[in-house]
């Protein structure tokens, strides 16, 4: 360790100096150890935590095939012993987490095969497949894009069938089918566009035009090909299709922003059901709409021409701003090896200027980005590079972030935030370097 201390001026939390690793129980986990200029910490390399281990002396401290040794302690993985007999006793204790949990699905049934079939016999093979046994493939499919994909194919196959053999039955099974799932078409509006066609060719003029206008308020982002589609030329030339049709392409330079109308679905729709599809509902409406800022939705209360506009936009406001700080990436999965971890850490990126966005997301992010580097230099033999330094130095200015967004809050909500980050390696980490 004298090299170490020889060293220790070009040392800094933002470009640690990798010491070693170890394997404390052969080839169950690996820890890497690093030195900041202040204390040596340790890096899980199975669970992606880090432990500050700042009782060891830096100047005796070396590594060893399990762990560290300095004058004082024995460290086995990140936990230290005050002496060589205790650390042999818990060496032969120590349980490291695994972090590949099984998360293998359990069975469910198999949805139904269609391929190379005719449209009539694709629409009664899905048919029966929604009439056997519904509630168990609800409970499996409900929280899957797959079972409101079918809702739309079905919609989709009473039209082609319909065309294929002139029965109205196939139109009269379609829309008594959409009544029956109507209130799942916001989660894939889609389901709303197939609707439109079917009511149409069954004559129903005005349904058709319900459907569109629903489309409409719920995003679709379909919905130029909605109004462009050859099956709805006759509708064309309603009054209340070009109502629709002008109001869109009003809405286009944000037709992604979140509407009052998802607002007030969700919360009905949510009553009563089991929280983790509640949780899949809101993930839906938190990702794949864009929320308003407050400054933004204050300006367009200010420039209401009448009191019906004004009352929207308030009543918007109030579901945008609660969601915003209750939800918005507070439990959304952060980790930046997975697709949807890049994902929310881009949508951090684009709601991180925002004054409702709740400070706790700031600590999360920068606990992530904490994780990342280290990952990341334990990749490439410990060496922090420019990318990993950028990415500590990241780290902690949202942590410092966070602390300033807490401090205009009142006493309770402070200390309720401040006690969640302590929660985090991040905040351990800088509290030893008398950072926070």
């Amino acid at each position: 360790m004298s090299t170490i201390t020889n060293t220790a001026v070009n040392v800094t939390p933002d470009s640690p100096a990798f010491l070693g690793s170890s394997n404390p129980l052969e080839n169950d986990a690996q820890y890497s150890y690093f030195f900041n200029g202040c204390f040596i910490y340790s890096y899980n390399h199975t669970t992606g935590r880090c432990a500050c281990l700042t009782e060891l002396d830096v100047a005796t401290t070396t590594v060893k095939p399990y762990g560290l040794v300095d004058k004082h302690y024995v460290v086995i993985g990140d936990k230290a012993f005050r002496s060589v007999t205790q650390a042999q006793k818990a060496r032969s204790k120590v349980s490291v987490a695994n972090a590949s949990n099984d998360n293998s699905p359990g069975k469910h049934p198999a949805l139904p095969t269609i391929e190379q079939l005719s449209p009539i016999k694709s629409l009664a093979r899905i048919e029966e497949w929604f009439n056997t046994d519904f509630e168990a493939k609800w409970e499996a499919y409900r929280e899957t894009p797959e079972f409101y994909n079918l809702i739309q194919y079905y919609l989709a196959l009473s039209c082609d069938a319909y065309k294929q053999k002139a029965d109205t039955a196939f139109l009269d099974a379609g829309v008594e089918f959409y009544l029956s799932m109507a209130h799942y078409s916001w989660l894939n509006p889609s389901i709303l566009h197939n609707a439109a066609c079917v009511y149409w060719l069954a004559g129903e003029q005005e349904n058709a035009l319900d459907c569109i206008e629903l489309a409409l308020n719920f995003r679709y982002s379909g919905m130029g090909s909605l109004l462009a589609d050859e099956d709805l030329q006759g509708l064309r030339k309603t009054r209340r299709f070009r109502q629709l049709a002008r109001k869109y392409e009003a809405l286009k330079p944000r037709f992604n922003y979140v509407t009052l109308e998802l607002f007030e679905v969700f919360e009905n729709f949510s009553v009563q059901q089991p929280e983790p599809f509640v949780r899949f509902m809101r993930s839906h409406l938190l990702t794949n709409f864009r929320f308003y800022d407050i400054s933004d939705l204050s300006a367009r209360i200010d420039a209401s021409e009448d009191e019906d506009e004004r009352e929207y936009w308030q009543h918007l406001a109030a579901f945008n701003n609660s969601y915003l700080y209750r939800y918005m990436l507070v439990d959304e999965p952060m980790d930046l090896l997975t697709e949807k971890g890049k994902t929310n850490y881009q949508h951090f990126q684009q709601y991180r200027h925002y004054r409702v966005l709740n400070p706790i997301v700031f600590a999360r992010v920068s606990e992530q980005l904490f994780h990342h580097a280290h990952y990341w230099a334990s990749r490439h033999q410990g060496a922090f590079n420019e990318r990993d330094q950028a990415l500590l130095s990241q780290s902690f200015q949202l942590l410092e972030e966070f602390n300033v967004a807490t401090e205009g809050l009142c006493f309770e909500k402070r200390s309720e935030l401040m006690e969640k980050a302590k929660s985090y390696d991040i905040h351990h980490y800088m509290q030893n370097l008398k950072r926070f």
